[in-house]
């Protein structure tokens, strides 16, 4: 990772650049205890009082005390293709739910609410697609009842370490008091290698 211009670190990130890609180089420890660089990338999905937070690609959020920044600077939402697949996160999401439709679904502006009896995490959550169409708490507290009338927890479905993530609002709902339960990696590829080889039994 590299920070230096002429030999030398520059900070070039503000509070302006919440909600983009970053890339920041922290000093931890102390002179006492042999202080240490601690390279972080994720989006930056808040700065107040003196503290960032960034959201790594796993969807672990990190707090970094402003005065220990020795270095940052704004990074490409993903590293550039040579090929693959086209489509966005939210684009492959909404694929995702038609292709394993839960039992009943309803509308909170942009938001999917999902429930399926309990079978599944997929099939029992949100899929915020965009805007609710009103304040996030007012959409969470309609999302906690809609889910505790079928006896359900709600549950929120969360996309990151892309262009198009939910990582500000993984951030917004960890401030509220919501946690991380469950990880799943999603994977994607060309089909069209796939055409030309032999059907795989297992599959």
């Amino acid at each position: 990772m590299e920070f230096t211009v002429g030999g030398r670190l520059e900070l070039r990130i503000s509070a302006d650049d919440v909600g983009k890609r970053v890339s920041v180089r922290s000093l931890t420890g102390s002179a006492d205890t042999g202080a240490a660089f601690t390279d972080t990338v994720g989006v930056l999905t808040s700065w107040k009082d003196g503290v960032l937070s960034i959201t790594r690609r796993g969807g672990q959020s990190v707090a970094i005390e402003e005065s220990a920044l020795v270095a940052g600077k704004t990074v490409p939402a993903e590293p550039a293709r040579r090929r693959g697949p086209a489509a966005g996160v939210r684009e492959l999401a909404e694929v995702a739910a038609r292709g394993w439709p839960a039992v009943e679904t309803a509308r909170l502006g942009e938001w999917l609410l999902r429930a399926s009896g309990g079978f599944t995490g997929r099939a029992n959550s949100v899929l915020p697609l965009g805007d609710p169409g009103t304040d996030l708490d007012v959409a969470l507290d309609g999302a906690v009842r809609w889910y505790g009338e079928r006896g359900l927890p709600a549950l929120v479905q969360i996309a990151t370490g892309a262009a198009g993530g939910d990582e500000l609002l993984a951030a917004e709902l960890e401030r509220r008091g919501w946690t991380a339960e469950r990880f799943a990696v999603f994977c994607t590829g060309a089909l069209a290698p796939l055409a030309d080889r032999e059907p795989d039994g297992r599959v």
